[in-house]
């Protein structure tokens, strides 16, 4: 028993009425349609009533006094009344009263009847009136055939609906995305600049030799011609004479050495050597063999000579040193030098629309030197030879190669809207030789559901507009709207071409991206 029926009215249709349903909260209900009810007219509204409450789960009970409705509607498996009670329930329809049976006495007894008679007309009917004008019968025909050309020309042409539909964008993206790219392969055109340059450059040394001043030394030979001192006497018994350190001994140029030998005996008729320096220090101390010959002071028979030149003796100097350092200062200053050259040449060789790679590539460099590390310059000079690489792309080549893989994974039931660019966001991951480049980014924009506009005015056309709006409202759209010129009709046009539909989709803000970097 339901509680609160629904009350359909007259002009009421099948869109309408299921919506009705739709919001009612109750399994049972009750429909009570009015006599001229339009849900009435038709076995093909019940039939429709009857699949609709069944997708909902509801259990409807039409209620209508009209004999034909109910034969309809029990026809349909709907359970049918003529009223409805008090208390919500359904009253069935009073039977018709069935005649009574007559007896056979009873026949011929008949109630009296009433008839009705004609008198024929005293005046008979002129020629005049009576007779067939075909000119203007055919008058009246032609006219009648125009008017109704013109109603129905008029019906099929003149009117004519604006389909308004309102949907929600949704935001759609592709992150981490990583896109490749060379030379002469699309989606993106590269374009590899080599360049080749050589720099020769002298440097000064930073090492020196530094050498302090010495003295020259060296040995000399003693040799005692004296004979052995007589016994008895006071030198009876000495094994020969004694030099004592720093005896001064001069050679033939006068430069003076001191003994450092302590307490040299020479022996007599014999020999002995010690060792000398000069009293000097420099290089002049450095003398030939042979040349050391004076004893200064000398009151012996005793005689000296240096077997070997001396030497060791040094004047103070500084002399420059090519160092390690020196060599590998100049590469780095050749190199930085080329490096600086190459990319400025590469950068002016920019085409229009083309945009240069952050990395730049070089090759091992070629460096070479007139001079080896330890060797005693002051100056060197240096050679070196190097080749860098740029690549050039078209940013606009990058952005479509990420549009196009964004758009080729939307869903088939959607779209994507063209109104609001698509937001790209990359940078290069890696370039290495011969233009190879590796772009990864994120794309990001807004789709929709996908219509097919063709087909939504082939489904409205002709129907009536609850019934063509209840259709429009089930496509995946937040809005109908429907606006008809230059009347508001029952009907939708009867001409496809007559019905234009405009899909408008609203947007929010731009769709974020995350950062690549």
């Amino acid at each position: 028993m339901a509680t609160d029926p629904i009350y359909v009215e007259s002009e009421e249709e099948i869109p309408e009425l299921v919506e009705r349903l739709r919001r009612y909260r109750g399994d049972d209900t009750m429909l009570v349609l009015p006599l001229r009810s339009r849900i009435g007219q038709s076995r093909f509204n019940f039939q429709l009533l009857r699949n609709y409450a069944a997708g909902m789960g509801k259990r409807v009970t039409v209620v209508c006094d009209d004999p034909a409705v109910q034969k309809m509607a029990a026809e349909s498996g709907f359970a049918v009344f003529g009223a409805v009670g008090a208390q919500g329930e359904g009253i069935p329809s009073a039977p018709e009263a069935e005649l009574p049976i007559l007896h056979w006495w009873q026949r011929d007894h008949a109630e009296p009847a009433t008839h009705i008679g004609i008198a024929a007309p005293t005046r008979l009917i002129t020629k005049r009136a009576t007779e067939l004008r075909p000119g203007r019968f055919l008058l009246y025909m032609v006219a009648a055939i125009l008017l109704v050309i013109g109603l129905g020309a008029a019906a099929l042409y003149v009117p004519s609906a604006s389909v308004t539909l309102l949907a929600s964008a949704q935001p759609f993206a592709q992150n981490a995305v990583e896109i490749q790219a060379q030379p002469g392969k699309p989606p993106i055109r590269v374009r590899p600049v080599i360049i080749t340059r050589s720099v020769s450059q002298g440097f000064k040394t930073t090492g020196s030799i530094r050498v302090l001043l010495a003295a020259a030394s060296g040995s000399v030979t003693y040799m005692n011609n004296e004979d052995p001192p007589h016994c008895p006497g006071p030198s009876c018994g000495s094994l020969g004479l004694v030099v004592s350190s720093g005896q001064r001994l001069m050679n033939t140029n006068g430069i003076e050495f001191a003994q450092t030998t302590r307490g040299l005996l020479v022996p007599w008729h014999g020999s002995a050597s010690a060792s000398i320096i000069s009293t000097t220090r420099g290089a002049a101390g450095n003398v030939g063999s042979g040349t050391i010959n004076v004893i200064e002071n000398n009151t012996h028979d005793i005689s000296v000579t240096n077997p070997q030149a001396t030497g060791g003796g040094a004047n103070a100097s500084n002399t420059p040193q090519m160092t390690i350092a020196d060599f590998s200062a100049a590469r780095t200053v050749l190199e930085q030098e080329l490096r600086q050259s190459i990319a400025q040449q590469i950068a002016a060789s920019k085409k229009g629309g083309e945009v240069l790679s952050d990395t730049l590539i070089y090759g091992a460099p070629q460096f070479s030197t007139d001079h080896q590390p330890n060797d005693k310059v002051a100056a060197f000079n240096a050679t070196m030879s190097l080749h860098g690489e740029g690549d050039f792309y078209i940013d606009a080549d990058v952005h479509k190669a990420f549009e196009s893989y964004l758009a080729q994974r939307i869903p088939n039931n959607q779209q994507l809207l063209t109104d609001a660019p698509i937001q790209v966001d990359y940078r290069i991951l890696s370039a290495t030789a011969g233009g190879q480049l590796v772009f990864v980014g994120d794309a990001a924009a807004f789709v929709a559901a996908k219509l097919d506009m063709d087909k939504i005015r082939a489904q409205v056309v002709g129907r009536p507009l609850a019934q063509a709006r209840f259709y429009l409202q089930g496509l995946n759209v937040r809005s109908v709207s429907i606006k008809e010129q230059p009347i508001t009709l029952p009907l939708m046009p009867l001409l496809v071409g007559r019905i234009s539909i405009h899909y408008v989709v609203e947007q929010g803000a731009v769709p974020a991206l995350p950062p690549t970097g």
